[in-house]
Parts: structure tokens; sequence; C-alpha cells
């Protein structure tokens, strides 16, 4: 698969990239091992292989965030996530040295958070502190980091602006802003999260809260939840589920609890073909599947999840470990830009990643409207066709972009003990 993903990056993206039939079982184990024994693997970088460490490395020179903000810049990228941080290694790989300059990273953040991280922070009690590296060893140097939020977008004039008030111009822009969690949108949720058996793998504050509660719960019911929105990485809710089956296995006290996973889907994962054996192993395990099903409500101190039905119906069920995956969606200064289709994503081209009105605009990762699994390997087969395409319409040659992204993604599913399936799909 590594193998794979190298040649593919190597090759020009002119054409649909085919894949091959899915890994053998022993790639799986390697896998498995990578993601236990090196769990910082940056999915953004060209290769899968790539940790935060070594591309901290990489590097070598801190970026320190610009002092004065020029008006202008070749590239303008919103976001120094994973998405932004490998279009922006790609680029000053493929132009000269003399350009790097005229690249920004628009990045408000003093600290880069690399997010799988925090389901073997709740499933496996690994430290947190393992998860983040200072934005300044993430951002390629050469590249200009503006440590600024971008406020708003004026794409029919190529400018953007700042929070702080300036203006930039730019010839491209890529936008990669991620998703944004909102557990204020569960009501009750906010007040008990961290408290009364409540807890997400999805916050960096309380992930390590999650393998807390894990060990403390000796027996009743355990909910695992997954709202009725996209979320990072669909298989996390379902990972942190069979680690704690797993963890509970091994103190004893599994046959004590009643576990149930919560859906507000019409499955438990979106790819029919790994959603039945997935179905399999939950009810091996003994896992209780309810779809259709979405969090509206946790009274933390009566200990009541509330429900909602496809019907409308509310349904209160008790619980003494919940695990909330919150409703999520894009960043509220990408829903209300230009830039958004009508789910607040920005609208791009799903092959070539171009927004469908602004030639000059392109988009990847989780705040993207691109058709596929919001998840780090999904950035690391976007990455290299939009380069390709940004770098042909910085050469006026926009008839060249041409590159196509297609549509492939994965999802390692942590299923306890040694066992994980990679989950690969377009």
């Amino acid at each position: 698969l590594l193998k794979r993903k190298r040649e593919c990056a190597q090759r020009p993206h002119t054409t649909l990239c085919r894949r091959p039939q899915t890994p053998s079982p022993q790639l799986f184990q390697q896998l498995a091992a990578m993601l236990v024994l090196q769990p910082m693997t940056c999915a953004g970088a060209r290769s899968a292989r790539r940790s935060f460490v070594t591309l901290s490395r990489q590097w070598a020179k801190a970026a320190v965030p610009v002092e004065r903000v020029k008006s202008k810049y070749r590239v303008a990228i919103v976001g120094g996530g994973a998405g932004g941080v490998s279009v922006a290694g790609q680029l000053l790989r493929k132009l000269p040295a003399s350009q790097h300059s005229e690249i920004a990273v628009i990045e408000p953040r003093d600290m880069h958070y690399y997010m799988p991280y925090w389901t073997m922070v709740g499933g496996l009690g690994l430290d947190v502190k393992n998860s983040e590296r200072p934005m300044s060893m993430m951002i390629p140097n050469g590249a200009q980091w503006i440590k600024d939020r971008c406020e708003t977008f004026d794409p029919d004039n190529n400018r953007i602006k700042l929070a702080g008030g300036e203006e930039i111009e730019y010839d491209v822009l890529v936008v990669a802003p991620g998703m944004t969690q909102h557990f204020d949108q569960v009501k009750g949720l906010q007040e008990t999260m961290g408290k009364n058996g409540v807890a997400s793998i999805y916050s960096r504050e309380f992930s390590p809260k999650v393998w807390q509660n894990i060990k403390e719960c000796r027996g009743g019911k355990a909910l695992f939840t997954y709202p009725a929105t996209p979320v990072n990485c669909g298989g996390a809710p379902q990972k942190i589920a069979y680690l704690a089956d797993c963890a509970w296995r091994s103190a004893g006290v599994r046959d004590n609890i009643d576990m149930g996973y919560f859906t507000a889907s019409t499955g438990i994962f979106g790819c029919q073909t790994y959603r039945m054996e997935l179905e399999k192993i939950m009810t091996q395990k003994g896992i209780h599947a309810h779809v259709k099903m979405n969090l509206v409500e946790v009274n933390g101190e009566a200990k009541l999840a509330v429900f909602e039905t496809d019907f409308g119906e509310r349904v209160s069920k008790h619980f003494d470990f919940l695990h909330v995956t919150p409703p999520m969606g894009a960043p509220e200064f990408i829903k209300r830009s230009p830039l958004a289709n009508a789910a607040g994503f920005v609208e791009v081209d799903e092959h070539t990643c171009q927004h469908k009105k602004f030639p000059n605009v392109f988009s990847l990762g989780d705040g993207s409207s691109l058709p596929t699994g919001k998840t780090y390997s999904a950035i690391a087969s976007e990455a290299p066709p939009l380069v390709h395409n940004v770098l042909r319409v910085l050469e006026k040659q926009p008839e060249k972009a041409t590159a196509l992204y297609d549509g492939y993604t994965a999802c390692p599913i942590l299923l306890g003990g040694s066992q994980l399936m990679l989950a690969e799909f377009n």
C-alpha cells in the first residue's frame, strides 16, 4: 500500500488512479503495528510513513510568524492543519526557492494537533501530549506564516480579510479550514462533559477522560453515539467502542456491561461492503447497534441520554458510561462566505478540487465538499492533484489543470487487541 502511494505521487495526475485489490492480512498487521508504535503518522505528507517528528525535522528550522503581512502573495493557504501544511510543503518542493516567500499559510493557532491519536488516548490510555506539535515546527520552512485568523473572502477581487484588519490579495487561494465540533448543539452536553461518565475522543481536553471512565466503569450501560452530520474520521466512533470492549474484557468486567452503539445514520458505516462485516463484528462482541437514533440531549446528573428517531419521537436511555461524537460542520467563517455550498462546505469539483465558480480557488480536507471520507488518508490523495492544478493556474495554463483526485480514502478501524480492519474505498 505504501509503495502504491509513492508510485501514485510520482506519476502525473492526468487520469483517474486505478487501485489494485485489497492488501493482504499481513499488511493489515504491519499497519496496525505502525499505528500503535508510530501513532504520529501524518497522512498529509507524501508518504504515509512520515511521522510528525520526521516531518518536523524535515523543515529543520522553526517557522516564525511574519512581522509585517505583505499586500499580495502568489498562493494564500487558509489553515495550518494536515491539508494546508501538505499543500504548502508540496508547493515548496516544486517551486523555485525565489518564490517560496510568496506562499503564505494563514493559521492563528500555536499548536498543531494530530486528532486520530485522541482515539488511542481515550481507548488505550496514551499520553495526549504526544498528539501535539508546535505550529512553528509544522509549517514548512520558507513559507510565510501569518499568525492570524481569516475573517472574510472576496473571491471576485482575489482578496481575503484577516481578523486583524489586513487585506491580502492572492493569485491562487487554497482553503483547508477543517471542521468544527459543536458540543453545544446537544442540549446539556457541555455542562456534563468530563463528568458523570460523559466524555469524547473528539476533544483534546476530554479524550483522557474517556480512558479514565473506561477504567472506572465496572458495570451498567455503556452508550456510544454518532451524530446526524459528517464527522472527522467516520470510523472513530466505532473504534472507541471496540477498544472499550477490549479493555473491559481484559479487566474481567465485560459481562457486567451492556454496550450500545447509537447512530443517526441508516447504517453503522457508510460503505456497504465494510458495513456488513462491521455488523458481524458488533454482533460477535455483543454490542447492540441502534440506527436512526440521533443524540439531542444529555442529563448528566440523572444519567439520561435523549435520542430522536427519524420520525421525531424522543427516546430516553439510562447510561453509566457515555461516549459522545458531537455534531460537526464547516467553520462559521466558511459557512457565511461566497465559497460555501448549501451545506456550508467549500464547493469544489470532486476530481480537480477546484472551486466550481472561482477557478483560482481550491480546497481539500474536511472543510471541502469533496464527497469522500474526511480522513488523513483522503488528504494524502487529494493534495498531489490539487498542487498540480494550482501550479498550472499559477503558470497561466488553466486548461492543463486536469489532474484528478480519484476519491480514494482509507479508514483503519482498530477492533481491539491486535486486530485492525483497513477500510479502503472511494
